[in-house]
Parts: structure tokens; C-alpha cells; sequence
């Protein structure tokens, strides 16, 4: 709830200050060139040469100097006439007799008090009005990008509260049945989906989410190629068609402000998306990555454009008129731009699923360098080249405030989850385990609020005092809480703990050195509410927590207390309907896959200790399959008396697939298939409702889409509603 009143707080605040005077973007409470017959005069005179300049004029980068055009008699004079007849003001400064020679329409001299020229006055104007329209559509197609985006998920927002409170709303079941089957349930391209492309490239999105990419995609293409005003003669471009040049390039470089500006929005884990939509985090960063591409390419076409067409002065491009649009302006805004294109492109190749999977902390290092050198290179180089008149940087101020407000989030959920921790001394503190087989380790802690927790969150935790980075966090499924019973550690806790780790050089051997301590009292007899989680050691952090455990446990034993720092939770708000009202729940686990399924059992066993099994009628059925029997070993010592598990719907189909004799992989199709029989017998034999068959699938990209494949396939079972829930960890 505290982020959706943050988020409605925050954009309140800009519809405030964007309703201000003088701010925003051209033609949405911004004006330039106002008014329009004083800059019509100014341009009509600032090409000419003066006395004061300097006698290389068809050299000069931007005619003459500020300084000399306020000093200049003659010029000073023609401006004054002519605002006086243009704008009919009335100054007491103003010459008392009036010029009596007009200037012709292609002069370069101005040396005397002058009329403007009738018809280059009349164009200067027309350029001007030109300048403005060009601007203000510019802003109108990026502000459209942003309302269509924010716009659509609203609407998404509301079908999933319609989702939450109405789940078996009576649509067409032809309708439904084609949406789910050809739409929104299969994959794009055959059954590939969470199975890295060739190569190990990146995924392929689901055809729902790619559907809404070339919409997208669809979208920027048709924002840049319409409406572009233009007319003849136009006295601040040298050619029509260097005229058109600058308004693509120009249109480009807002849309590729606005699309990073959805890029950040897109970026946070404290999104708004994440709340109005309902998508996973998986889902909404390979939006975020596409909006982040089209950003790129839009932005590395301006620089292109502008690049093969002018220089930072703006030689062979603009006329010396045009020089009243760049006044004050830093030349080195050029640099910068191009810096921040550089960026744009070099943070999307970085961004590779190889680098992601295999080193993610220098992923992480990377991508957030790049992202600072683009805010602060698109920063300067609009601020430099227009000096805050058009408003570009109002793009900016969106994206900075997407990313102040998940980080303002960031910091509430990590005090609120941990000040009991910082303060308390009698709180207790995190406790790490090393479950059987020594390769997993199991992570309790006690967060200093109680939430509610749902099947399929998860929390980043932080160890700081457990690696060379305090600050570094990663995220991890939740598998199991307690609501203020006992604290839920496994029956090794009876063991001793041992010192907190402590920072240094050679952990190692601090460990190896550590002397033991009793059992603290406050953590074994603790009545605080408490979540759990399984760690597969991999690389950085996870690793360098096994490592220490296993030194640790040669003589601390297999049970230790540690600081960590737990922030969260993340992923559903609500318990999806899907899961909730199922009749049959059939959950496909691969792996370490296990640990976001294990959640939903949770929450299965919950709802049975509230009801008798005949009360309850739900079963479970869990099919796990692991390579690793050390996996397998280290998560069944979790799951208590099997017994009690069979009184309460639960079925363990559960296999090791390492290579040996026995080995085999999980019938994905035909399990499934059985299941769908059974549920088809019992509709047959009650006939009063349609049975409701949740599958749920976490596991390796091949086995999910094997699930996803079998679920398409069941959609139009006679009798049976088969829906899909899929936790996907593909970041």
C-alpha cells in the first residue's frame, strides 16, 4: 500500500509543477519565442554583419557576438523601429526620426538605421510559428508515448482487480478459450520461451508480451514518421531538406528522452508497473530492456543524423538568422550527446544474457555506470544547448523521479523490515544453516514487521558482513514463514551457534579461528514471525557464504548466526485466484525451482489446517525432479512427516535425473494428461461446475515450456478450466 500512495503523491507532484508557469514541455505550459513579433524582428536582423564583427563572416560560427548586437547603434535602432511598427510599442528611447531605407531581403550588412524588409520580416515570422509547431508536436508525441504507456496498464490494473474480486466472470467461453490458447498463453515461436535462443543470446517473450512489444515498437515508428511542419521559404535552414533532417533527428531525440524516462520506470523494484499490471519481474524487465533498445537506436539515429549534416556550431545546416536559438549556448552540449549515444548503445550490448548469467555483479557494476554517464551526458547536453528554454530536461526530471521514488521505497522497506535488528538487542538476528549434503544453505530471519505473506514473493537480502561488498543484495524465493509460532528452524537447531562473521581480508581464517558460543535463548525460543529461504551456492556473494559455512562448520557445527538484512517483499500482492480457488493443484518443479513452489505448498498446508481434508477438497500434487540427490536430500529434510503432508491433499512425485541407472526426465505432458483425466472423471460424475486445474511451474527453461506446451494444449478441455502460473526467474 505505502508504494501505490508514494507513486499517486508523486504524480500529483508533477501534474503540479508542470501546471506552473512557464515549465513542462512547448505547447503544454511552456512558451518560447513570446512575443512572436519581437523574435521576429530579432531574426530578421541577428544574420547581419555589424560593425563590430569580425571581417571573417563567412567564417563566423554564429555571427556576431551577444555583446556586439548591444552595442551596435544601427542595429539597436532597426530592432526598436521595428518592434515599434511590428508590435506597436511605444518607448521614449526610440530614435526621433525614423529610417528611411529598407533592407533588401538577401542583405549581409547592416552599418545604418534600417527598415527590415517587409517579406523577410513576414518570413522570419512564418519560421518562427514553424519552430514552435515543430517543437510543440514533438512534445505532444512524447507525451503520448508516455500516456499510452502508463494509460495501458491502468487498464491491465483494472483486469486484474476485476481478476482478484471476480475471477469467474461470465465472458464468452469460445471467446475466453481462443484468447488464452492462441494469445496469451503460448509461446511466440513454437514452445521456446524460457529456453535461451542460440547461442545463449537472450529469451523469446511469450506472444502476449510480444504482441505488446511491436505494438510498442509500432507506436515509436508511427510517432516519428508524422507531422513534421514545414513550409517555404524558411529563413533559418540553408535547404529544405536540411530543414526535414533536423525535424526527424529532432523528433527522434524527444522520443528517445521519453523512452528513457519508461526505461527507468521500468527498472526499479518498486515499480508502479509491477503494482498496476500484476506482471512478474521477469516480464516487466524484458519490457524494460526493449523500451531501453528503441531508446538506443532512436537516440544513436539523432546523433547520426545530426553528425552527417552539421557540426556543433552548425555549419551547412542553419542560417546566421538561426542564431537567436542558440544564445548562451556551450559547444560542448555536442559532446556530451554524443557521449550519452555511445552510453545508450554500449549499456544494450552489456546487457547480454551471457554476462548477466555468469558475472551479474559486474553486469550490475557496468550497467549502472553506463546509466549515470547517460542521465548526466543527455543532462548537459540539452541544458548547454538550450539553457532550460524548451524543456527538454522536464524528460529527465520524469526519470529521475521514477528512480528517486523506487529508491526512497527501497529505503523504507529495508528500515521497516530491519530497525528491530539495528535496535533491539534482543531481537534476533539471522540464522544460516547448511542442510544435507553441505552444498545448500537455509536462511531464517526475523523481519521487524509482520506482513502477510503470499505464495511466489521474494526478498532481497543482504549479508554485510559476508563478502567485500555490504551493500550488495540478491533475491531469493521465499520457501516457508511462521507467523509467531517458533521461529520454523529445522531440528539441527539444537546445535551450538557460533560468533557473527566479521569484515576482513582473509574470512577464511577468521573463521577457522572463531570460538563457540551457547545457543542464543532469543533465537531458539523466539515467538517473532519469521520467513525462510534456500540458497544455491553459485558465484559472488551465495559462494562466498558456502565457503565460509563449510569452513565454519568444521568446528562451529552446521548452524551459525549472522547479520543479514532482509528487504522485501516482492513479487504477488494477492493470492492468485488461479491457485486459490483451484480444485486440483498439479506443481512442476525442476531444480533449485523447488524453492518457489515450495511457497505455494505453504500456503496449501495453511489453508488445511484451517479445514478438514473433506472440508478442504484441494489436493497437491507436487512433481519435483533435481539432478543434484544433494538437492533433493537438502529439501525433503524440510518437509516434515509425510504422513501429516498425505492427510492434507499433498502428493510427492519426486526424482533424481542425474545420470545413472533409473535416471529419467519428468513426462511432463503425460503427468498432466493424467491429471486432466481425473479431473475429467470427476466432472463427469458431479456435473454441476467445471473443475478448476491450477498448474504451476519453476524450473529450467526446457521443462517449463514442456509445461506451458501441455497447458495450451488443454485449454479446451471439456469441463475443465486449466490456468497456468509460472514463476519465471529469467533476469
Amino acid at each position: 500500500m505505502f508504494p501505490n500512495i508514494l507513486f499517486v503523491v508523486l504524480l500529483l507532484s508533477l501534474s503540479t509543477i508542470s501546471a506552473a508557469a512557464n515549465v513542462g514541455l512547448v505547447g503544454y505550459g511552456r512558451t518560447i519565442f513570446d512575443p512572436l513579433c519581437c523574435y521576429s524582428c530579432l531574426s530578421s536582423l541577428w544574420g547581419l554583419q555589424l560593425s563590430c564583427t569580425p571581417p571573417q563572416l563567412p567564417n563566423q560560427q554564429r555571427g556576431s557576438d551577444p555583446l556586439c548586437h548591444a552595442t551596435n547603434q544601427p542595429y539597436l535602432s532597426s530592432l526598436a523601429y521595428c518592434i515599434e511598427i511590428r508590435c506597436a510599442a511605444e518607448n521614449d528611447n526610440f530614435p526621433s526620426t525614423p529610417p528611411t531605407s529598407e533592407l533588401a531581403y538577401n542583405a549581409i550588412l547592416l552599418n545604418e538605421t534600417s527598415l527590415v524588409n517587409e517579406n523577410f520580416y513576414q518570413d522570419s515570422r512564418s519560421t518562427i510559428q514553424e519552430y514552435i509547431r515543430g517543437e510543440s508536436a514533438h512534445a505532444r508525441y512524447g507525451t503520448i508515448l508516455i500516456f499510452a504507456v502508463v494509460g495501458f496498464c491502468c487498464l491491465l490494473g483494472l483486469l486484474e482487480i476485476r481478476h482478484q474480486l471476480i475471477p469467474d466472470f461470465p465472458f464468452p467461453r469460445p471467446l475466453l478459450s481462443f484468447i488464452r490458447k492462441y494469445i496469451t498463453l503460448p509461446a511466440l515461436i513454437g514452445t521456446i520461451h524460457l529456453r535461451p535462443i542460440p547461442a545463449n543470446l537472450g529469451y523469446i517473450p511469450s506472444r502476449f508480451l510480444s504482441l505488446l512489444i511491436v505494438l510498442y515498437i509500432s507506436l515509436n515508428v508511427a510517432l516519428c514518421v508524422v507531422n513534421y511542419p514545414t513550409s517555404l521559404p524558411n529563413t533559418w535552414y540553408i535547404t529544405s531538406h536540411k530543414h526535414l533532417v533536423s525535424l526527424i533527428a529532432d523528433r527522434l531525440g524527444v522520443l528517445s528522452f521519453a523512452n528513457v524516462a519508461l526505461a527507468i520506470m521500468f527498472s526499479g523494484r518498486n515499480t508502479p508497473i509491477l503494482f498496476l499490471t500484476g506482471f512478474s519481474r521477469t516480464d516487466v524487465l524484458t519490457l524494460h530492456r526493449w523500451i531501453s533498445r528503441i531508446a538506443a537506436v532512436q537516440g544513436i539515429i539523432h546523433v547520426v543524423l545530426y553528425s552527417t549534416s552539421t557540426n556543433q556550431f552548425g555549419d551547412n545546416m542553419f542560417t546566421l538568422s538561426a542564431g537567436i536559438s542558440t544564445i548562451g549556448y556551450e559547444s560542448n552540449y555536442w559532446d556530451l550527446g554524443v557521449m550519452a549515444a555511445v552510453a545508450m548503445g554500449l549499456i544494450v550490448a552489456f546487457a547480454i544474457l551471457p554476462l548477466r548469467k555468469k558475472w551479474y555483479e559486474i553486469f550490475l557494476f557496468i550497467h549502472i555506470a553506463f546509466a549515470i554517464v547517460i542521465m548526466v551526458g543527455l543532462w548537459y547536453h540539452v541544458v548547454w544547448r538550450f539553457n532550460k528554454i524548451l524543456g527538454y530536461e522536464t524528460w529527465l526530471y520524469i526519470g529521475f523521479a521514477f528512480w528517486g521514488f523506487d529508491r526512497v521505497v527501497r529505503v523504507g522497506r529495508l528500515v521497516a523490515c530491519n530497525w528491530k535488528q539495528w535496535m533491539a538487542k534482543a531481537h534476533p538476528k539471522a540464522v544460516v544453516e547448511l542442510l544435507p549434503g553441505d552444498e545448500f544453505v537455509k536462511v531464517t530471519v526475523w523481519p521487524s514487521v509482520k506482513w502477510k505473506v503470499r505464495p511466489g514473493q521474494h526478498c532481497y537480502l543482504q549479508f554485510p558482513t559476508v563478502g567485500r561488498n555490504p551493500f550488495q543484495s540478491h533475491p531469493f524465493s521465499i520457501i516457508g514463514w511462521d507467523e509467531g509460532q517458533l521461529g520454523g528452524l529445522s531440528q539441527d537447531m539444537t546445535r551450538l551457534l557460533t560468533k557473527p562473521l566479521q569484515p576482513g581480508a582473509d574470512s577464511t581464517m577468521e573463521l577457522q579461528d572463531i570460538s563457540l558460543n551457547p545457543p542464543s535463548t532469543s533465537i531458539l525460543d523466539s515467538t517473532e514471525p519469521s520467513i525462510s529461504f534456500i540458497i544455491r551456492p553459485e558465484h559472488g556473494l551465495t559462494q562466498y557464504l558456502h565457503r565460509a559455512l563449510l569452513n565454519a562448520g568444521k568446528t562451529a557445527g552446521r548452524i551459525r548466526s549472522v547479520p543479514v538484512w532482509i528487504e522485501g517483499p516482492y513479487g504477488a500482492t494477492a493470492l492468485d485466484p488461479n491457485f486459490r480457488d483451484a480444485d486440483t493443484v498439479v506443481a512442476f518443479a525442476g531444480g533449485i525451482g523447488i524453492t518457489s513452489i515450495l511457497g505455494y505448498l505453504k500456503a496449501h498446508l495453511t489453508a488445511a489446517e484451517q479445514y478438514s481434508r473433506k472440508e478442504l477438497g484441494k489436493r497437491f500434487v507436487l512433481v519435483w525432479s533435481a539432478r543434484e540427490d544433494s538437492l533433493i536430500q537438502a529439501v525433503s529434510s524440510q518437509f516434515g512427516d509425510l504422513t501429516v503432508l498425505g492427510a492434507k491433499g499433498v502428493e510427492l512425485r519426486i526424482s533424481c535425473t542425474s545420470s545413472g541407472e533409473g535416471a529419467h526426465r519428468v513426462d511432463v505432458k503425460g503427468l498432466l494428461r493424467d491429471e486432466i483425466r481425473t479431473e475429467s472423471q470427476r466432472y463427469r460424475n458431479n456435473g454441476s461446475r467445471r473443475r478448476k486445474l491450477c498448474v504451476l511451474s519453476c524450473g529450467p527453461g526446457r521443462m517449463a515450456d514442456a509445461v506451458r506446451a501441455a497447458v495450451v494444449g488443454s485449454v479446451e478441455t471439456e469441463g475443465i478450466v486449466v490456468n497456468l502460473v509460472e514463476d519465471a526467474f529469467c533476469w
